[in-house]
């Protein structure tokens, strides 16, 4: 993005999410004014600290990857270390049967540029016979290799059916799946698993490493952005709520929240699908746009939180489960927090009908059965964002919008768009990709409103 001449009035940002914030920094590199509204107490949306009366926890587990370049790009901008924030480690996918104690699949790829990294992990994978790993290595690079348009896309599970991999490693993939887009196989877009896939295990070297963050998500991203912004003369207004937006012939002029109006030169809204549709409604132009919003849906991520002896740990910093309601569990210890086991269930699922004291209890007890030695928890804690992705469906995709809106002034950020022609799933990368473009619109759209 080149540097250009600074609006005479701020662009607003509506919205102080990994998205908002990172089209704010985007911007405020460039010299660009702006303001940052936020209707919660605190930045970060669906990836933030929250905390109870005598826990300081994340709103939910994260987990990163070495494939995330535009993330790791966005923290040197401001100033952050990935060392400080992460603990980076080659991908280790542990996967045991939660009830029988079976291991499924043990994968660990090193540090080598593809296609060793998986040439040489598949040749030490506990869970697979030799058979099956020259199986995986041909069949699953093939179907790595064969695109998908948008209009042929379908369901990962009707994806996978036809590629004849092992059952294990279908297990695997299933897992991944899961996890990574937050829509179960037999729902979720083989086209956007493709591209995380391609993405992870066909980039550069390094893509396929975790990166398991080892400060809270507070530290990550939000108050380091929020310093940065500060220091180049942005404001963040925080506990401000947009009601409306106010425009005249094609352009939005005026940014109305509870407590003042805000006029603005460009007005991005880098809110969830269904709060930038809310706002968008009354505006007349926007009538299909909003259309293709209302055909959104959302899938929920749960994280249960159980703090028990200081003294107990599991054998990694994560490990993979099914047949339970326990997906994939976190060791905390990695965030100064040892004792401190997080458990995350995606999606919808029968955990979404118990209340956390049922749930906190069957999570407790499927915990038992892996670590028996351990002593009961001493608290826990249930933290569920309800909506915290769009469902990742093939039926989705044509309905995701770009960056540009009817409006000339007027601009879209968020995990749900689809930039570059790519439809990711939502993921703190696609927050922070998406960000990036939404940036380099608002840039094009000023200098062209900027006298010679």
């Amino acid at each position: 993005m080149d540097n250009k001449q600074p609006a005479n009035k701020p662009v607003i940002i509506i919205g102080a999410g990994w998205a908002g914030l990172a089209t704010a920094c985007f911007l405020a590199e460039k010299n660009i004014p702006v303001t940052l509204v936020e209707s919660a107490k605190q930045l970060g949306g669906r990836a933030r600290q929250t905390s109870s009366r005598t826990q300081v926890l994340d709103n939910g587990q994260h987990l990163m990857l070495g494939a995330y370049s535009e993330l790791l790009d966005l923290l040197k901008l401001i100033g952050v270390n990935e060392g400080d924030v992460f603990k980076r480690k080659h991908q280790h996918l542990n996967l045991l049967n939660g009830q029988n104690l079976q291991p499924l699949i043990n994968l660990k790829l090193p540090a080598l540029p593809r296609p060793f990294n998986l040439l040489f992990g598949l040749l030490f994978c506990k869970g697979l016979s030799l058979k099956e790993k020259i199986s995986v290595l041909y069949r699953f690079d093939r179907l790595l290799k064969k695109p998908i348009s948008a209009d042929q896309d379908c369901s990962v599970k009707q994806w996978l059916s036809d590629a004849r991999l092992p059952p294990a490693y279908l297990t695997l993939l299933n897992a991944l799946c899961l996890a990574a887009m937050n829509t179960p196989a037999d729902k979720a877009s083989a086209l956007s698993f493709r591209h995380v896939l391609n993405e992870t295990f066909n980039g550069k070297k390094g893509s396929t490493d975790l990166l398991i963050p080892s400060v809270n998500l507070a530290q990550v991203l939000p108050a380091p952005a929020n310093l940065y912004l500060n220091t180049h003369h942005a404001s963040v207004l925080e506990s401000t709520k947009v009601i409306s937006l106010q425009s005249d012939n094609n352009i939005i002029s005026q940014v109305v929240s509870e407590q003042q109006d805000l006029n603005a030169s460009a007005v991005v809204l880098a809110t969830p699908a269904h709060i930038s549709r809310s706002l968008l409604k009354p505006l007349i132009e926007c009538n299909e746009l909003c259309h293709h919003l209302d055909q959104f849906r959302y899938e929920p991520i749960t994280t249960v939180y159980l703090r028990y002896n200081d003294s107990c740990q599991i054998p990694d910093e994560m490990i993979g489960l099914t047949e339970t309601l326990s997906e994939w569990v976190f060791d905390r210890r990695v965030c100064d927090q040892p004792g401190m086991i997080a458990v995350v269930i995606s999606s919808q699922g029968r955990h979404m009908e118990l209340d956390n004291k049922e749930l906190s209890l069957i999570i407790r007890n499927e915990l038992a059965v892996i670590f028996p030695d351990w002593p009961l928890p001493n608290a826990s804690w249930v933290i569920r964002e309800k909506r915290a992705t769009f469902s990742c469906t093939a039926d989705v995709n044509r309905h995701r919008p770009g960056v540009i809106t009817p409006y000339q002034n007027l601009f879209l950020s968020g995990d749900y768009l689809a930039t570059d022609a790519l439809y990711l799933p939502a993921t703190l990368e696609t927050a922070v990709r998406n960000a990036k473009a939404c940036a380099q619109e608002v840039l094009n759209y000023l200098t062209q409103q900027t006298p010679l």
